[in-house]
């Protein structure tokens, strides 16, 4: 059987492009969606009262591929949706929903495996609902709490014994620590307009780990910050694990619904190993290339297995 496999990235992403050849040196015939170029460029129909359901046309030079075709689904970068300017604000509000919806609907549709599916990476967007249920399924998490009212953040940075972090609740920003001197009257009262997440700060050695499957890659950051990202040089080297951490990770990924992952966690000096969260698409060349780690094509044997 031909496999279809429809890569959810961009041509200006290094890393789509990387699976794109992956993928197609495997023999795959890879069907590039980059949402922003929708509904301008790729064209998609869908109709329930056809058994392919429908076809995606990723340029008009393409060949139409029907959805009951596609074998396989990577989400590397979604690049979200783009709607022209428009006079009226509130026709573009109108046009970026339907766009949104045909988009999500097509996606949903799609009866064939998906890296990652879709209503699991959408479940992400909501990090404290996360954290719930990482706690449910008995994973050690930061205490934490998302708050918009500045008398619950100083409660809680008292509670944690003024050792806490701070960080938006969403992501696009760094973890930074909460000092005394930034809980001004200004600061706080910048709450009404937006919550904020905060956190017990966690001491210990960053590790990420990549699950791909059944399969675990796990990297050991030695940084010097709070936040790892914002150190370019933080050394990366590989770091085996227990057999119990591993397990934890796979539990991770079945109670969020992924079968691939980053999850980011913390070494205590004690040995405790504390989970911040898991990324649905998280950036990997970097660190699959100084550990010399196989993530990609795991990824790309997951794809294409029958």
């Amino acid at each position: 059987m031909n496999k279809n496999i429809l890569l959810i990235g961009s041509e200006k992403d290094i890393s789509s492009m990387d699976m794109k050849q992956r993928l197609l040196k495997r023999g795959a015939h890879v069907i590039l969606f980059d949402t922003a170029k929708y509904p301008y460029e790729t064209k998609i129909t869908f109709d329930a009262n056809i058994p392919t359901c429908g076809y995606i046309q990723g340029t008009s030079q393409a060949k139409k591929i029907s959805f009951s075709d596609i074998t396989a689904v990577y989400r590397r970068w979604y690049d979200g949706v783009r709607v022209k300017p428009e006079n009226d604000k509130l026709l573009q509000e109108i046009v970026y929903w339907n766009i949104e919806s045909a988009i999500g609907s097509f996606l949903k549709c799609l009866d064939c495996p998906q890296i990652n599916p879709h209503d699991a990476v959408e479940m992400l967007k909501y990090k404290g609902y996360q954290l719930k249920l990482l706690k449910q399924n008995s994973i050690r998490v930061p205490e934490s709490i998302i708050t918009n009212d500045p008398d619950e953040l100083i409660n809680f940075y008292e509670k944690n014994n003024k050792k806490v972090i701070y960080k938006p609740v969403r992501g696009w920003a760094n973890t930074a620590v909460l000092t005394e001197d930034k809980l001004t009257s200004e600061n706080l009262s910048s709450l009404s307009n937006s919550p904020v997440t905060v956190q017990e700060l966690i001491d210990g050695t960053d590790i990420r780990v990549y699950v791909v499957g059944r399969e675990a890659f796990a990297v050991e950051i030695q940084s010097d910050t709070i936040d790892f990202r914002a150190q370019d040089n933080a050394k990366r080297m590989p770091v085996k694990l227990s057999d119990s951490v591993i397990e934890d990770c796979f539990k991770i990924n079945s109670a969020l619904g992924l079968v691939f992952s980053g999850i980011d966690m913390k070494r205590t000096p004690s040995g405790e190993y504390v989970f911040f969260e898991a990324n649905a698409t998280p950036v990997f060349l970097y660190d699959e290339e100084c550990c010399n780690y196989p993530i990609s094509e795991s990824i790309v044997s997951l794809l294409l297995q029958e």
